[in-house]
């Protein structure tokens, strides 16, 4: 039977718990720590003050949103679906999954691994720290999270029973009207830059060309179910240090188009380098060339992976998604061109995220740390032309060495 967890009940539930009991030497000495800055959840960290090794992060879902209440209804499918996702990104991507201790369906709980020694990716973007491994790790962890949750990867059998699984319609509800719609209706809900002109929102909300090509995207994620995806992967959803990554949060998992998950975590590099190359210094500079050259390597790598894992999977199936190649070299056309679907919708979504995150409710901390609106809304303007770019010319566009150079001009 569900019931709300709390700072006061947390350690008694916890110490119920038989996986609790070889984790934590002793529960006389815990402390709770509430983490405030989720929208959606409720978040802890239980520590042994004894011994602060021993340590686990607490979620759970309401059956509201959190930060509005109970008069702000929300099914606890959310939780469902992310355990889901968590189970299956343990299963064929572990370096990037946290340790699941406990998880709960009838309580909407996850009790994870606590990463001490981990940081927010975008918090240390912001910082302008430099992170090698990065475009490898989320190459990686991309490529096996939705090759082996799509057609190509798992039975016919399999696909359906991930799907059905996956079902997490009130947060896709939620996706489709602040990312695809509210920002480009002039909606109440959403939030402008006061120093952001007219112009800047109109080039966008009053372009009919750019409205056709955002309603083609938001059927293609309302319809498409390529794979299982993470459904919020930004930059604020990765915890990194310079040896290994994790990806969390993955509330808004569900079943859809492969190039939603890429294109978000594209549009939040985008957006980085945005708030870097405009403070005009060396080393913002620098850092922004960075930046783009971690686009270009996320992509190469996914590519590679996404190709190398399907090459694999046909050469020993009983049943490939093509059946028999008689010519020899069937096969390899058609993920050439999935491949360069895949890009042309990454693109896409790319650009909703970053057009949604200037002109919707849900802002960005790489813009937002600037105090300056005049100069936030120039970072913003240019932006705004960029995805507008991205969305009108994804057809033609062939690379991201391509984006990167239209970037300059």
């Amino acid at each position: 039977m569900y019931f709300q967890l709390n700072a006061e009940n947390l350690v008694s539930f916890l110490a119920s718990l038989p996986e609790m009991q070889s984790h934590f030497s002793s529960f006389q000495n815990l402390g709770v720590t509430e983490i405030t800055d989720g929208n959606m959840n409720y978040a802890f960290v239980v520590s042994n003050l004894d011994n602060p090794e021993e340590s686990v992060f607490c979620k759970q879902s309401p059956p509201h949103i959190k930060v509005l209440g109970e008069e702000w209804p929300l099914t606890r499918q959310r939780m469902t679906a992310e355990i889901e996702a968590l189970s299956f990104q343990a299963k064929v991507s572990p370096s990037t999954a946290p340790k699941i201790y406990y998880q709960s369906e009838v309580l909407s709980i996850l009790i994870l691994e606590n990463l001490q020694g981990y940081n927010i990716f975008r918090d240390e973007l912001i910082k302008g720290h430099y992170f090698a491994n990065f475009a490898e790790h989320m190459a990686s962890y991309l490529a096996a999270t939705l090759f082996f949750s799509s057609d190509f990867g798992q039975s016919v059998a399999q696909k359906k029973a991930l799907i059905a699984k996956s079902e997490n319609s009130d947060m896709c509800m939620i996706s489709e009207d602040f990312i695809f719609t509210y920002p480009f209706e002039h909606h109440a809900m959403n939030d402008y830059n006061p120093a952001l002109s007219q112009g800047s929102i109109d080039m966008i909300q009053r372009d009919s060309e750019v409205r056709a090509q955002v309603a083609q995207m938001k059927y293609l994620f309302t319809t498409s179910k390529q794979a299982l995806l993470h459904g919020d992967l930004h930059t604020g959803s990765i915890m990194l240090n310079q040896e290994r990554t994790y990806v969390i949060d993955a509330e808004f998992a569900f079943a859809g188009p492969i190039g939603f998950d890429v294109g978000a975590l594209v549009a939040n590099l985008y957006l980085s380098y945005f708030s870097h190359v405009g403070q005009g210094t060396a080393e913002s500079e620098k850092y922004s060339e960075w930046l783009l050259q971690q686009v270009e390597a996320l992509w190469d790598g996914f590519e590679t992976k996404f190709t190398q894992y399907w090459c694999e999977y046909d050469e020993f199936a009983d049943k490939p998604f093509m059946g028999k190649d008689l010519t020899g070299d069937s096969h390899g056309k058609f993920r050439t061109l999935f491949l360069q679907e895949v890009f042309r919708d990454t693109l896409g979504f790319a650009a909703c995220k970053i057009i949604r995150r200037i002109l919707g409710i849900a802002k960005v901390a790489d813009f937002m740390q600037f105090e300056d609106e005049t100069f936030r809304a120039k970072l913003e303007t240019q932006a705004l032309t960029f995805a507008k770019m991205l969305l009108l010319n994804r057809g033609s566009i062939k690379s991201f060495i391509d984006v990167n150079k239209a970037i300059h001009h």
